[in-house]
């Protein structure tokens, strides 16, 4: 006999209260799987996460799960139930949420193949994903795995942030300001989405890694690959994106030319806010108070900004965005090719060189420990039946 432990609220037990159809996976990660369910009381359609403990500790499923249940919002995914499993599937948790039909925005991005997202599309889909991360934030909690993997969409396209089991809560001092004086450790999260001071083990502030990750997801949907395969030693290019932001060159110009491209299609105030948001010292990164004021992301351009040029160098911690003028980013950014920017491969016929690979959009499973090699897929359902 499969069933639940009660819940806190000591009601009857879950199993009784949902009805699991395994047949339909919502998604899978290292850690565990979702699948489609249904209250039976209501018969409104849920979805059920399902993890194994035996992967993840069972007090960071109940973390996430109170993360969930307390954070309300519309950009964010809503717990309903939560509670271990019992018998021989006590090294399960349940985790019973809202349904997002729509697919990952990954997919959005994935089924597109060379034809890149609109910057009027992808507006839509990252203001709202600004939307649900700065709730996240006024609340005191860093994600800390933002991806395109990690973002659903309902039957009607609105955006769901989801998965917060690698998420750190920050405290609050007596006056209920969040302390984020002292940084955070952990080297976790998703390979090509981890901010390069998460990935370097010396510290961190968990917003602002939040804010490199949201940019990585923009530049995926406008461009098509990610800027890095990983932001450390560990990727060639990152040695040569610190040196070109040290000589105060554009981070989207750069990325594209490594490829003998332009990055032509991209706006001005898109490439502005990208460079910002990439910003590999966190220090110089745009807070999300500045990215939320930007001009591409209210839709204007910079000849709108009646203050001047947005500055792309407000500080961390800063409560409000600054502005300067005299930029120039509102010409077009003609690119000039570095032979030595990237490595050079010939062709097998001995001519011209071909420029390297990019690095293409792949599903990256979510890891505790970046250094360690990734965990395998969920398969602790595949006897698991539930009538």
């Amino acid at each position: 006999m499969f069933g639940f432990s009660n819940n806190q609220k000591g009601e009857a037990s879950l199993f009784e209260k949902y009805s699991i159809d395994f047949n339909h996976k919502y998604g899978e990660g290292g850690y565990g799987a979702t699948y489609a369910c249904k209250e039976k009381a209501s018969g409104e359609d849920r979805a059920v996460k399902i993890v194994d403990t035996r992967r993840m500790k069972k007090e960071s499923v109940q973390k996430e799960s109170k993360i969930m249940e307390t954070l309300t919002h519309q950009n964010i995914i809503h717990v309903y139930d939560h509670s271990i499993g019992a018998g021989k599937h006590s090294h399960l948790y349940f985790i019973f949420m809202d349904v997002a039909g729509g697919g990952e925005l990954f997919d959005q991005v994935i089924d597109r193949g060379a034809n890149t997202m609109s910057e009027e599309i992808a507006r839509g889909f990252i203001c709202q994903m600004l939307d649900g991360v700065a709730y996240c934030h006024l609340a005191g909690v860093a994600h800390r795995d933002l991806k395109l993997e990690n973002v659903l969409l309902t039957k009607e396209g609105r955006v769901k942030v989801i998965d917060f089991g690698l998420s750190h809560v920050y405290p609050r001092l007596a006056d209920g300001t969040i302390d984020r004086t002292k940084p955070l450790k952990d080297v976790c999260g998703s390979k090509s989405y981890a901010a390069p001071e998460v990935l370097a083990a010396n510290g961190y502030d968990g917003f602002a890694a939040d804010i490199w990750s949201l940019g990585v997801c923009l530049f995926a949907m406008l461009s098509g690959f990610f800027p890095l395969d990983e932001a450390s030693g560990n990727d060639w290019r990152y040695g040569k994106l610190v040196e070109a932001q040290k000589g105060g060159r554009s981070t989207t110009h750069v990325v594209y030319s490594w490829y003998r491209r332009k990055a032509g299609h991209l706006s001005p105030e898109v490439v502005h806010l990208l460079d910002g948001l990439l910003n590999i010292d966190p220090n110089k990164r745009l807070t999300m108070a500045a990215i939320r004021e930007h001009p591409w992301i209210n839709a204007k351009k910079f000849a709108d900004m009646s203050q001047g040029t947005y500055n792309v160098n407000a500080e961390v911690g800063e409560d409000q965005p600054m502005y300067r003028g005299g930029l120039g980013m509102g010409d077009e950014v003609e690119m000039m090719i570095d032979e030595d920017e990237a490595p050079v491969y010939r062709s097998l016929g001995g001519g011209a060189p071909e420029p390297p690979a990019m690095p293409g959009l792949m599903r990256q499973k979510a890891q505790l420990n970046l250094f360690e090699s990734p965990v395998s897929g969920f398969d602790a359902l595949d006897a698991l039946t539930v009538q």
